[in-house]
């Protein structure tokens, strides 16, 4: 039986007479990557703010793990943001450990995750640096750590692959995948449609604060009477008919 992970029912924000999100209803199940792609100011950031609590929906539900009230789901969700914001005079570990600490990860739990995740992304050595001395790049993955440190069940997504290497993209990648098949479920918003493609088992394409189509790429390629061979870059194109960088990774 298919569960649903997260739901948005006519979920809109405005922003004075600008409409950012318009009725938004989607659907994500349990156990999906859905990769959420669209132009800049398509609404893909807005939209996962919202989701998170950060912004304040202008109308409209949102129901993650079957509960429409931000408090009661936001201790089983992690979220990265496109622009994280670190406490740059604390350690690796002194914030890791803060950050555990709110989201209620026990002690031994925590202290084994933050050697665990120091090890994949390459910091093992570096948890008594301060984050302030940390290039962007391994702020970028102390961000990652932080939103994996209490094995989310829902994990929001927004450009996460900014600024990492890329051993760090696989390993981040291959987390994904395997927390994926282990009933997490992934709302990722990027603008690298080859990482989307090869990543997502669901996309939606969003523009100008429309979700305009959802599907796999098959479905997608079926939808818009693509040859096999399209690529979801092609695809994208064509619907949005607007210019996007693509990079390859």
């Amino acid at each position: 039986m298919i569960e649903e992970a997260i739901r948005t029912i006519n979920l809109t924000k405005k922003f004075g007479d600008f409409v950012a999100v318009d009725n938004l209803n989607l659907i994500i199940n349990k156990g999906e990557i859905f990769g959420l792609l669209g132009p800049n100011g398509a609404g893909k950031s807005t939209t996962i703010k919202m989701i998170i609590g950060l912004l304040k929906p202008t109308y409209g539900e949102i129901f993650v793990l079957g509960e429409n009230d931000v408090n009661n789901y936001k201790q089983y969700t992690g979220y990265l943001p496109e622009d994280p914001s670190l406490y740059e005079y604390l350690t690796i570990e002194e914030f890791l450990t803060f950050i555990g600490s709110l989201k209620r990860v026990k002690k031994d739990t925590l202290e084994r995750r933050i050697i665990d995740y120091g090890e994949i992304f390459d910091l093992k050595d570096k948890l008594k640096s301060y984050i302030g001395s940390l290039s962007h790049g391994m702020r970028q993955k102390v961000a990652i750590m932080a939103t994996l440190i209490n094995d989310p069940k829902v994990l929001l997504l927004d450009e996460p692959l900014n600024g990492l290497d890329p051993m760090s993209q696989k390993n981040f990648k291959d987390i994904i995948r395997e927390k994926a098949e282990g009933g997490c479920t992934i709302l990722l918003s990027t603008h690298i449609l080859d990482v989307a493609e090869r990543l997502c088992t669901t996309v939606g394409v969003f523009n100008k604060g429309n979700l305009i189509t959802t599907g796999t790429l098959k479905e997608l390629r079926d939808m818009y009477r693509s040859p096999p061979t399209s690529t979801l870059e092609d695809i994208f194109l064509k619907i949005t008919k607007e210019p996007l960088q693509v990079k390859d990774l």
